[in-house]
């Protein structure tokens, strides 16, 4: 049995948005009522019936979805072996609960026009979870959004978007909404007071400068939404944006040492103590400057944490993903 028909395929396409919108757009979080039905289960169990019943799944194979899998294989590899089992099962499953969006995306994006569509809902879910997070203190409907620096880097990856689609979208709506995208996001970025993420914003903006064929405007633009910047925003958030460079602030000196106590871990387990078992180890390894005992404490890296939970075979296998990924764009881009 398979999905011949368009309206099949049109199914498929749409609860594939739905995955999206529960996942990045929490409603349930808001209306608890629609939290009772479980409905990211239940759209990942519906995904994967049309999965099956698209006979599709062959095209889902490339390399990249191949890294993917291996990673997952790594993180299931480490459930026995971890300190703490369960830490460690729930970061595997988090990863193989993923997998089904992932393949969905692959067979419903079919066509060019898809393409655009997808990538436009993507920018509307960005510009609702930052207008939540500009009325909530910097923080998202849930989840990973409720951490601001999580928040900030999402945002960051879908400001470009809307600058480059800008200049060539057609219509005068999706313009507006491209436009206020920008703006929208650049606010939610400063609301949440993330220094992290205002060093994206600031990588962002050199990277659309450097891309961008109208150089010029884009500097007009910078200084605009510069001026708009320091007019609106609470004086505290430049001070605050100020200490990045200092590197004995208290926040800054313990990111450090919990990058040393990483590394040492990497040193003492070359293949990884699993995934989320950074936190259990970390008292082992905790240096000197922390005040009380931090057993449960993060990286605050997405490198030294791949180092010490996954090791070698877990930075090889990202980093090949990465590559494919690269080489990908440059062949698109050369289209």
């Amino acid at each position: 049995m398979s999905l011949k028909n368009q309206q099949a395929y049109g199914a498929f396409f749409i609860f594939t948005i739905l995955y999206l919108i529960f996942d990045y757009g929490r409603p349930h979080n808001i209306i608890t009522i629609l939290g009772l039905i479980r409905p990211l289960m239940l759209i990942t169990i519906i995904l994967i019936i049309f999965i099956v019943l698209s006979g599709k799944f062959k095209f889902t194979i490339s390399s990249q979805t191949t890294l993917i899998w291996i990673f997952t294989l790594l993180l299931a590899f480490h459930v026995p072996f971890a300190r703490n089992n369960f830490y460690a099962f729930n970061t595997m499953k988090t990863m193989v609960m993923y997998m089904p969006f992932i393949l969905s995306l692959i067979i419903v994006t079919n066509s060019f026009e898809k393409l655009k569509s997808m990538i436009f809902i993507f920018i509307i879910l960005m510009i609702w979870v930052s207008l939540y997070a500009i009325t909530h203190g910097g923080h998202g409907p849930g989840n990973y959004f409720l951490d601001e620096n999580d928040l900030s880097l999402y945002v960051n990856m879908w400001l470009p978007f809307c600058y480059f689609l800008y200049f060539v979208e057609k219509s005068r709506i999706k313009k507006i909404v491209l436009a206020l995208g920008l703006v929208i996001g650049l606010f939610a970025v400063v609301i949440s007071f993330s220094r992290g993420g205002f060093v994206g914003l600031i990588t962002m903006f050199v990277v659309i400068w450097f891309y961008s064929k109208r150089k010029v405007l884009m500097i007009g633009i910078l200084v605009v939404l510069a001026v708009l910047l320091v007019l609106t925003v609470d004086p505290l958030y430049w001070k605050d944006m100020g200490t990045i460079t200092d590197m004995e602030e208290s926040t800054a000196n313990q990111r450090f040492l919990s990058w040393e106590a990483a590394w040492n871990m990497f040193l003492d387990n070359p293949i990884g103590v699993g995934g989320k078992n950074f936190q259990i180890h970390f008292s082992d390894y905790q240096p000197e400057g922390f005040s009380r005992s931090m057993w449960g404490r993060a990286v605050h890296s997405l490198w030294f944490t791949l180092l010490s939970e996954l090791g070698i075979p877990g930075v090889i296998v990202y980093f090949m993903l990465i590559f494919k990924n690269m080489k990908s764009i440059v062949f698109l881009k050369n289209l």
